[in-house]
Parts: structure tokens; C-alpha cells; sequence
């Protein structure tokens, strides 16, 4: 007798939505594997370093376990998702900033990169980008770096279009500045 192998037919996170929406911990198991990673990567690239990476990726999955009944649209998770790590990664940044403030500077991850100048700017811009306010370092940072659109921008950092032009205008403006300075 042939064994016949099961066919596994992706599930798209609309229906994980609803399944975790009816309590479901393997479907919520599922949303988090399928996109932790993208959010770890976000995070990670407007923070500049990993420290706090950790903390803001587990706040990010347990604000939305707990908020999972206002997504509007279960298909669009990831963008709803970008959003709650925007917010917490802000919070993370202005916890930083304190910290900085009463001089418990945490340890610092230097880039890793084989061509020392490479790692030297990339070092650089981390420093400048710890300089902005978080205001205007997370659009920089979606925009510029992880290639967001502006409309996407404007919708994870819960402002308008216009403003979030203002602020990437402006991180533009900042950045030259430091790291003209630096050079």
C-alpha cells in the first residue's frame, strides 16, 4: 500500500488572524515565525544597534496578541504590525535617550564589516542617527533605509503625509550636517 504525502496548503494570515482571534496559540505561533524576522530587521536597522531588539520585538507580539480584535483588515497584518514596533520602538529610543541623559551609555555593537572605512561610516551614521530625534530618525530610517514608501511611512508613524516629508526632509538636513562635521 502507497503512503500518500499530504498536501500543506499555506495559510494566509487573514485566516490566522481569525484563528487567533478565536484563540488559536498555533496560529498566533504562525504569524509570529512568518513576521518576526521583517520586524526584527526594521527595528534593528532604525535602532542601530540590538540591545534593546529583544524587548521591543516581544512588546511588539504581545500588544498585538492583545489588540488583534481592532485589525481592521486581517490581511494587511504586516503594516499593522510595522506600526505597534514604530510605537514601541519609539518608546525604546526615548528610554534610551534618558538613559544617555544620566550617563548609563549601554554598551555599543560596532558594525561588523571587512573594509574598516566601510564600518567606520556605517559607525558614524549610527552615531548621527542616535542624535535625531525619534520624531525624525524612524521616517528617516523606513524611508531611507528599509526603501518604505512615503505613504506607508506616513501610516506606521500614525502622521500625516506631509508631516512625515517634513521629517525625512529634516533627518536629511541633520544627518549632512553630523557627518560632514565628522569628516
Amino acid at each position: 500500500m502507497a503512503v500518500r504525502a499530504l498536501k500543506v496548503v499555506p495559510v494566509d494570515d487573514a485566516t490566522l488572524v481569525e484563528r487567533v482571534r478565536c484563540g488559536d496559540e498555533a496560529a498566533f505561533t504562525q504569524l509570529y515565525q512568518r513576521h518576526a524576522r521583517y520586524l526584527a530587521g526594521v527595528v534593528y536597522r532604525v535602532m542601530g544597534h540590538g540591545n534593546e531588539l529583544e524587548d521591543v520585538l516581544q512588546d511588539t507580539f504581545a500588544d498585538a496578541l492583545r489588540d488583534i480584535a481592532q485589525l481592521r483588515d486581517p490581511a494587511h497584518i504586516r503594516p499593522w504590525l510595522v506600526t505597534i514596533a514604530v510605537r514601541r520602538t519609539h518608546r525604546a529610543l526615548r528610554a534610551r535617550r534618558r538613559r544617555l541623559w544620566f550617563g548609563l551609555r549601554v554598551a555599543e555593537v560596532s558594525p561588523q564589516c571587512s573594509d574598516p572605512e566601510v564600518g567606520r561610516r556605517a559607525h558614524e551614521l549610527y552615531d548621527a542617527l542616535d542624535r535625531l530625534p525619534a520624531d525624525v530618525r524612524i521616517p528617516w530610517v523606513l524611508h531611507r533605509i528599509e526603501d518604505e514608501t512615503l505613504p506607508s511611512v506616513a501610516a506606521a508613524c500614525e502622521v500625516s503625509l506631509a508631516t512625515v516629508k517634513r521629517r525625512i526632509a529634516r533627518g536629511d538636513e541633520l544627518l549632512n550636517r553630523r557627518l560632514d562635521a565628522a569628516r
